[in-house]
């Protein structure tokens, strides 16, 4: 370990001398602070006699701003610490911490037999005739002061608290162990739940999952931030009521044992001083404005006069391990026993191996078993290994010589050294004599965290420990257990692989018990190494780093077509609704294969934040019926609360909804569902969310049920409107609670309107058979290279309770029944309308455009009709709204066909088939500028980022000034700057990141940065300065789009600047890298010599380019990246760019046969 501590003595008060930066971990997950994170920390000593006031002193972890974070008015007594926890929030605020709820504290409990009154959590409800106890309550753990009889299913709580000076509240928190479920309440309002759907829940309601309780194992309880508290609290007495449930009646043990604190701003008497389980010290709230790296950092303390007192050097930690100054010798060393606010730890090392193991070949497919070399180690020290899966330890198997490696097998390595902790782990994963041709994922960990009966999240547990039937509740796969592992990632069409250490848990609802092949969550944190995971492993989203991921087992799909959701998700690609992206990934486990699963991104704020560019901080996202995930309810149940109370047919009252809701999205949400059939909906898989600048929105995902479900895959008659409208209902699928919404909206004829059309709009495009039909074949065409490996692996387990015998027939099978469905569907749903609504009928109506080049018809502000002949049925009595957009050069004249008018829009009421055809006529205006090239997604090796370019095909100068581009999200939205002229037959790029483009491209002109990124599956849409659309284009990273731009270092060019970029077929990859700024010419495309041995080295060059192994004659031509011609030469292998600028080139090579272009980077 390297480091650097220094003490500068002179000129210092003596109080100054006695203060240093006692110890210091860049990646915690062990101490929690007030919000319940796990920061980085740094702790000072003042290890002198006398104290020490730090009033305007500083703390850096930048060299060059050494008064990064100003202390407040802190005083450190002498021989005692003061902890900062490093985690980038900025607090200074002197604190008083006070527990007000403590375990051990008197309650009033009632185990009920039914429903308890709706008032029972509020403050004036009367508890007496209840019985008390002190906390915890529960059996069998051993952590129970109140033992309940063994089998309760729920216990009801309530505890009233004092509370004075609410105003100087700073946060309030509420820890609770709990074992398995609970939802807690503070004066009748919601504050925190776990593990349990219901608001509130029944009385006999069982958890979603098993949930261990910690303290009695040495652990801490769980912690909750309890939002909008100034609201919810009241001066004097208070009243913390909580119920708590079991998972099930035959559940082995239950536990809840609460403590609810408070943060005040100056000293307060309530409650008591915090125990010492909640690390809620006072004074222990200070955090600084940065985070430590986990890779090198150095950390400078100064005095008020800016005079530095002390430096440490923090360099590559592991998790959970700590530098500091020695109890013994005063020097820096190494802990694995780290020791916040509290002096250092006696047992030290002298640092941590920082070496790492080197592998002789990478993991990954190998066609034949390979000989295995591992180095890395110096001189006194030594390699252990492991070939199962598991880290190694001190008495893991010594390296001694090459490992043969004739099977699958992860191997796992570290380098240890007398006294110091050992290097970082090394993972590679070999599968011999295997091939897959989707993405590879190869996971290795610890056999008894997966699969050990006591402690594996995988297998069900010892027997007798969970229910004898499915789904099996109290088996091991159901408590929500975190283990480590390492997983790498292998890019099927690359040599491309990433890895990381991260951790896992068993995913999902009922699948857990039912299919053997269990889905995985996978979570990035610190304390196992990587806290992103940083790759594009999908290819339709512009983001590359998640922090998490899941990979399922396709739920109630598993094993059937193993593709339902994720077809049904992506039909709705490029609509306003959200959902997870896909990629299907053939997966080892400890090297053995362990089918395929459908990689998925996580819903969280995360995930949201990323398709939307917000802050996940702000955002709030609840499930089910308003259950909190992230946030607070409070603004949504104030929804809920005036739709039940007020009348939405009345548009005054109806406003205040519309206002809050985004209803185009959710009038999208509700038709899809309905559209699918999707039958474990709308009780159950509701996500939705807000951020302070959007309205609520849905999120769509798990729609195994869509298309079916399995057991009833014909049902394409089902009435699922009047499923999703019934007022009736108490339970699972459809209670009355989860139709509430859409119920009270629909009674508002223009909302009712709204969602009607959007049906129709779906139907009459995305849901047409045929498109569905074609989008099943895509999706299977995905899976389909995997699909009799996954089955043969997994059709003789035994939790699929049939036989398999015919693996094509049987996937064929529930293929057909989707596409089954999909052409049966839409007449029924039409009539499913119809019927709901009182509707007289629907008929066609037909847009005929007599030149789509003039201009297109948007209907329902929704579909952009630009078809020579369009037809779609719309509703009676349900008005539609047509708007003629004219295309640059062109303006509406008029409508014609069976009406007439000279209205650019118009509100259109069918009583019958109708026919309209909008006119344009000619304005004598400029040329549109188009969308000329576009690079999605760079290579590696020569990463410009995202980028566009436009071209005016004009030979006069246009203004853009206030013009926009947009991807295919209307939130994205750059806005050309003012005064900006691309020239005539110019060109101008568009950029994502200046500093990446200039890095490969330092001679091209540009703008930017755009604020948003392009996807493999994307659209590029211009708009004039009034928000006309000028250009659009919609590309796919898949045929019949090119292929050839997808991270190759090719871009999309269109092949001509005269041809309808709209069609894929005018586009190609034609110049390596690009072409930017200058024409799309094939004066630049690489075409190879049929001898591919000739050679152009040194590149990068400096001086010499040397051009060798051509044996014909041969002419040499160099082109700028603009396309200009800057030098040409005959005959001579040696060219010197010497006096050359920096940047790109090409060098054409032209023989009498052949024509050979190399891309050449000048240093």
């Amino acid at each position: 370990m390297k480091h650097l501590i220094f003490f500068l003595l002179s000129g210092l008060f003596l109080q100054a001398q006695t203060l240093r930066i006692n110890e210091v971990t860049s990646s915690n997950s062990i101490y929690f602070d007030e919000d319940g994170d796990s920061p980085d920390w740094i702790e000072l000593h003042n290890y002198g006699t006398q104290n020490v006031n730090l009033e305007n002193w500083t703390i850096s972890d930048d060299v060059n701003n050494l008064s990064k974070w100003n202390f407040p008015n802190v005083t450190i007594p002498a021989n005692d610490y003061l902890l900062l926890w490093a985690s980038n929030k900025d607090r200074y605020q002197i604190t008083a911490s006070r527990t007000l709820i403590n375990q051990g504290d008197i309650y009033n409990y009632l185990i009920p037999s039914s429903e308890p009154s709706t008032n029972w959590m509020n403050l004036n409800f009367d508890d007496s005739s209840w019985d008390n106890g002190a906390s915890g309550f529960g059996y069998a753990d051993g952590d129970d002061t109140t033992l309940l009889p063994n089998g309760t299913l729920s216990v009801y709580l309530r505890k009233e608290f004092s509370i004075t000076n609410v105003e100087e509240i700073i946060s309030v928190i509420l820890d609770i162990d709990y074992d398995d479920a609970f939802v807690a309440y503070i004066n009748g309002f919601e504050v925190a739940r776990a593990n349990i759907n219901g608001v509130p829940p029944p009385y006999n309601a069982s958890t979603n999952q098993d949930h261990e309780a910690q303290m009695y194992n040495g652990g801490i309880p769980d912690r909750f931030l309890v939002s909008d508290f100034s609201s919810i609290l009241v001066e004097g007495t208070n009243v913390l009521a909580i119920q708590a449930h079991n998972v099930s009646t035959n559940s082995s043990d239950f536990t809840i044992i609460p403590f609810l604190s408070a943060i005040y701003s100056s000293a307060n008497s309530s409650g008591i001083y915090p125990p010492e389980i909640l690390n809620l010290i006072d004074n222990n709230t200070l955090h600084t404005n940065f985070k430590i790296s986990t890779t090198s950092e150095i950390l400078t303390l100064s005095d008020n006069n800016g005079t530095v007192i002390d430096q440490l050097l923090v360099e590559e930690l592991p998790p959970n391990t700590s530098i500091g100054v020695s109890n013994f010798s005063n020097s820096i060393v190494s802990y694995t026993d780290t020791t916040p606010d509290a002096q250092n730890a006696d047992e030290e090392f002298a640092g941590s191996v920082q070496n790492e193991v080197v592998f002789s070949e990478n993991g990954g497919l190998k066609n034949q078993p390979l000989n295995l070399s591992l180095s890395g180690n110096e001189a006194g020290q030594i390699i252990r290994y492991t070939l199962d899966g598991s880290s190694p330890n001190e008495q893991s198997v010594i390296y001694s010589g090459s490992i043969n490696i004739s099977e699958n097998t992860s191997v796992r390595a570290q380098i240890y050294a007398s006294n110091y902790l050992p290097s970082k782990t090394g993972t590679e994963s070999y599968i011999i004599g295997a091939n897959h041709d989707i993405d590879l994922m190869l996971l290795s960990v610890n056999p008894d965290d997966f699969f050990d009966d006591d402690n594996g999240i995988y297998v069900f547990g010892p027997e007798g420990t969970f229910e004898p039937w499915m789904p099996y509740f109290g088996a091991n796969f159901w408590e929500d257990w975190e283990r480590p592992i390492h997983l790498s990632f292998h890019e099927n069409d690359s040599n491309e692989s990433v890895k990381f250490n991260a951790g896992v848990k068993i995913f999902g609802g009922w699948s857990r018990g039912q299919n053997g092949q269990r889905s995985l969550a996978f979570f990035a944190r610190g304390q196992y190494g990587d806290s992103k995971f940083e790759h594009p492993f999908f290819d339709h989203v512009t983001y590359n780093d998640f922090e998490a991921f899941i990979v399922r087992n396709s739920g109630q799909d598993w094993l059937r077509s193993s593709m339902k959701d994720i077809m049904l998700t992506s039909l709705m690609r490029g609509s306003e609704l959200d959902f997870q992206d896909y990629n299907p990934v053939a997966t080892y486990i400890n090297g053995e294969y362990w089918g395929m699963y459908n990689m998925r991104e996580k819903i969280n704020e995360h995930m949201l934040a990323s398709k939307h560019n917000l802050n996940a901080d702000e955002i709030t996202l609840l499930t089910n019926n308003a259950e909190v995930i992230e946030g607070s309810n409070q603004e949504y149940n104030q929804i809920i609360d005036y739709i039940n109370t007020n009348d939405l047919s009345n548009d005054a009252n109806f406003e205040f909804v519309r206002e809050r809701i985004d209803l185009k999205q959710y009038a999208l949400y509700q038709a899809s569902n309905i559209f699918f059939n999707n039958t474990d909906w709308p009780g159950n898989n509701i996500k939705f969310w807000k951020h302070p600048d959007t309205k609520w929105r849905w999120v769509m995902y798990d729609t195994d049920f869509g298309f079916g479900p399995f057991w009833d895959i014909n049902n394409y008659n089902n009435d699922t409107l009047s499923f999703a409208l019934d007022p009736n209902q108490d339970f699972w699928p459809n209670p009355a609670w989860s139709t509430l919404l859409f119920r009270k909206l629909t009674t508002n004829i223009g909302f009712r309107n709204q969602f009607i059309n959007r049906y129709a709009d779906e139907l009459n495009t995305r849901f047409l058979p045929n498109n569905i039909i074609n989008h099943i074949n895509q999706i299977y065409s995905t899976i389909e290279p995997e699909v009799l490996a996954h089955y043969n692996r997994w059709k003789d387990d035994p939790s699929l309770g049939y036989e398999i015998q015919d693996i094509n027939g049987h996937i064929g099978y529930y293929i057909d029944g989707m596409k089954n469905f999909g052409i049966n569907r839409p007449p029924i749903v039409k009539e499913h309308i119809k019927q709901q609504f009182g509707l007289p009928n629907f008929h066609p109506l037909t847009i005929t455009n007599l030149d789509t080049t003039q201009g297109f018809v948007e209907v329902n502000e929704n579909l952009n009709i630009q078809e020579g002949s369009w037809t779609g049925d719309y509703f009676e009595t349900v008005p539609v709204k047509l708007t003629a957009i004219a295309e640059f050069g062109y303006e509406f004249s008029h409508w014609s066909g069976n009406l007439f008018s000279e209205n650019e829009t118009i509100e259109i009421s069918l009583t019958g088939s109708l026919q309209v055809t909008p006119n344009f006529t000619p304005t004598g205006a400029t040329t549109p500028i188009v969308i000329n090239e576009i690079n999605y997604k760079s290579s590696l090796d020569f990463n410009a980022d995202d980028w566009i370019e436009l071209y005016n095909p004009n030979s006069s100068s246009i203004d853009l000034s206030n013009w926009q581009i947009k991807d295919n999200d209307d939130a994205h939205i750059f806005i050309i700057p003012q005064g900006t002229l691309i020239e005539g037959n110019g060109y101008m790029i568009f950029v994502k990141d200046e500093s990446d483009f200039i890095s490969v491209l330092p001679n091209i002109n540009y703008i930017g940065e755009l604020g948003f990124g392009l996807g493999g599956s994307d659209a590029v849409r211009l708009y004039n300065s009034t928000g006309t659309l000028q250009d659009e284009v919609s590309y796919e990273s898949i045929a019949p789009w090119p292929v050839c731009a997808d991270e190759t270092g090719n871009t999309l060019e269109l092949i001509a600047p005269d041809l309808d970029n709209s069609l894929p077929e005018n586009w190609d990859c034609i110049n390596e890298n690009g072409s930017p700024s200058a024409i799309n010419s094939e004066v630049l495309a690489t075409e190879d010599f049929k001898n591919d041995s000739i050679i152009i080295y040194p590149n990068p060059v400096k001086s010499i380019l040397y051009i060798g192994h051509v044996n014909d004659r041969f002419d040499i031509e160099v082109y700028s990246i603009l396309g200009q011609k800057v030098t040409s030469v005959v005959a001579t292998n040696q060219l010197d760019l010497s006096k050359f600028d920096q940047g790109v080139y090409f060098v054409r090579v032209k023989t009498k046969n052949n024509t050979f272009v190399r891309r050449v980077v000048k240093n």
